[in-house]
């Protein structure tokens, strides 16, 4: 009888805490939209300030699927691209970001898993710019080509509760090209944890309102132009996010991100610190 009753009040408990609806986030990967870009990066390196503004548009258009096909094949360009640099109170055009203006890529994921597979410039000037975002991970931040999971947003397609909290956590090697690095021997480890906030209808579609707080650590040593430079880079980014779970867009995404790099010269045990930071305004709308 004791047995029966513990059962009985384990599952009792367990319906209690999901008594209302579940929800899976999956991204729209069949409709065509655009995806409106907005950022400000903020850099102080010794007496130095540095600012950079930019904004753009993405539009996604997919390619139709052809029988069997185990691909989702779809379209990215640029149009609308305004980039500017501040150094201290001089404000100047960015060239090299305004160049991915009028750019295209041909982008492939995995139809099960929703994992990029590859990313194809469609013309020269796309290609330099695949190149040059490769090698610079600012300029990845500020215009780059993002890929991500295409279906997936918040790391699977588990059901989430209202009040529900999960963690995305990943630890490897951090080698090669990094940041300002030809070569570079380290490790990182990432945190991400979302909190869906609530859920709100609104003509019609559901709306997820979600937390987002990500952490960043990166740890190694750097040989860049003769000098072996051991580096800590941790970064720290806390987002809001609405999420239309009707549609799979983002309505609005708002990111605030921080970055702290500190360097020790090897050779001579001098140390270099920079502090950026940076924010980000993101909406998805349907075409």
């Amino acid at each position: 009888k004791q047995i029966k009753y513990w059962l009985f009040i384990s599952a009792l408990s367990f319906a209690l805490s999901n008594d209302g609806d579940g929800y899976r986030f999956i991204n729209n990967s069949t409709q065509d939209y655009y995806q409106d870009v907005e950022s400000i990066f903020e850099i102080s390196f010794g007496p130095w300030d540095f600012l950079m503004n930019f904004s753009g548009r993405q539009t996604h258009e997919f390619m139709p699927p052809k029988e069997n096909q185990n691909e989702i094949i779809s379209k990215l360009s640029w149009s609308r691209v305004i980039a500017t640099n501040r150094v201290d109170d001089k404000v100047k055009p960015n060239h090299e970001a305004q160049k991915q203006n009028g750019t295209s890529y041909t982008m492939t994921y995995d139809s099960v898993t929703g994992e990029l597979t590859s990313i194809v410039g469609n013309d020269e000037v796309s290609i330099e710019m695949m190149e040059m975002v490769e090698n610079d991970e600012i300029s990845s931040l500020i215009s780059g080509v993002q890929g991500g999971n295409l279906l997936y947003p918040f790391g699977s397609d588990s059901i989430r509760y209202v009040g529900d909290v999960w963690t995305i956590e990943e630890e490897g090697e951090q080698t090669g090209k990094t940041f300002s690095f030809e070569e570079f021997e380290g490790t990182k480890k990432s945190k991400i944890t979302y909190h869906l906030k609530k859920i709100k209808e609104k003509r019609g579609n559901k709306i997820a309102y979600i937390k987002l707080d990500n952490s960043l650590e990166i740890n190694g040593v750097g040989d860049s132009q003769d000098k072996s430079i051991e580096m800590t880079i941790s970064t720290s980014v806390k987002g809001n996010i609405r999420f239309n779970i009707t549609t799979g867009l983002m309505e609005s995404c708002k990111m605030a991100m921080s970055i702290t790099s500190t360097g020790r010269d090897l050779e001579d045990d001098s140390i270099r610190q920079m502090i950026m930071s940076m924010n980000v305004k993101i909406k998805q709308k349907l075409i």
